[in-house]
């Protein structure tokens, strides 16, 4: 018998439908009778509740073959003696307590031939239909993993990327100044906890990753000084959601590919358009030479974005270079 209660309640359901249509001319000959005979009324009950009794057992059986891939020659004799169990007690029920003559009995094989018709195609549409949600079921699982799969193979290529920026900076300030050095390290550590922390999930709050580009500002500012000059306007990061280290990225990308210094300052913006759900992080541009890269870290970024949340990152550069984030609300 199924055990999922929807499945029970529509076999019942369609148990009745078909116990209704193939009684309806005894219960309308006994329309008359319903008010005055309670020999009538027992004969249209008994009459409707072995019908649809024998079709859900009927459905059910379909249903419990295709499951278990009984073989035909199987199914059609179990199918055959539940139908002459069904004839035998109707027709014995007819002639012993409602007193109908033998020439009756062929209405009853009618009914249950009619009636397995009826059973066959119904549980047949249920296993078809089962079947089709176990196929969608499969397949957005397979989705998930290969989502997770991309996923992961794009945060594999991120890591290095960021790790190997840090590393240079450490070892530059380790030759301009020990004490930075030692504070850097430190703020790099913190940093790189977060980060890691940060990236098994595939999103964080703004507010959360505004905290972990907030700290490697931090870090940039000590080597670079009032030549790099960062400006936040966030509102309400606690409301929104994005996928982690984007930010960061793109501070990490400004700073790689432009000249800082007294003369030439980097501006770098960090500002949210809560209306459109995104954020926009904007820098000037004074390009260092041969400074075009690979575009993987974009590629990558732009990828994931895809991915989760099924729209692409923007890229202008009219003055200044910008990319313009989903903010996930």
């Amino acid at each position: 018998m199924a055990k999922n209660p929807a499945v029970r309640h529509f076999i019942w359901g369609v148990s009745l439908f078909g116990a209704l249509f193939v009684n309806f001319p005894i219960i309308f000959l006994n329309l008359p009778l319903l008010s005055k005979s309670s020999l009538a009324q027992l004969d249209v009950f008994m009459q409707i509740v072995l019908c649809m009794t024998y079709s859900f057992l009927f459905i059910n059986f379909i249903y419990r073959s295709s499951k278990r891939n009984l073989s035909t020659k199987k199914q059609w004799s179990d199918g055959f003696l539940l139908f002459v169990g069904f004839a035998v007690i109707l027709s014995a029920f007819n002639m012993i307590v409602i007193d109908l003559p033998v020439r009756m009995i062929p209405s009853v094989v009618m009914r249950g031939g009619l009636l397995a018709g009826i059973a066959y195609f119904f549980s047949r549409f249920l296993t078809e239909n089962e079947r089709k949600n176990e196929i969608l079921i499969e397949n957005e699982q397979l989705k998930n993993d290969n989502l997770q799969i991309q996923l992961t193979a794009l945060r594999n290529q991120l890591n290095p990327h960021f790790l190997f920026n840090s590393l240079n900076t450490l070892s530059w300030l380790i030759n301009e100044d020990k004490n930075k050095s030692q504070l850097y390290l430190q703020k790099l550590s913190q940093v790189l906890r977060y980060s890691l922390s940060m990236q098994e999930q595939s999103f964080v709050s703004l507010k959360e990753e505004m905290a972990l580009t907030d700290s490697f500002i931090f870090l940039l500012q000590m080597r670079f000084g009032d030549n790099l000059n960062v400006h936040r306007a966030i509102e309400h990061p606690e409301k929104f959601r994005i996928p982690p280290l984007s930010i960061q990225l793109l501070v990490e990308n400004a700073v790689k590919h432009n000249i800082i210094s007294s003369g030439s300052p980097l501006q770098i913006n960090i500002v949210t358009d809560a209306e459109r759900n995104r954020i926009n992080i904007s820098n000037s541009l004074n390009l260092k030479p041969n400074s075009e890269g690979t575009g993987i870290g974009l590629a990558n970024l732009n990828e994931r974005f895809r991915l989760l949340t099924d729209r692409e990152i923007e890229i202008r550069q009219n003055g200044e270079f910008s990319v313009i984030l989903p903010l996930i609300a």
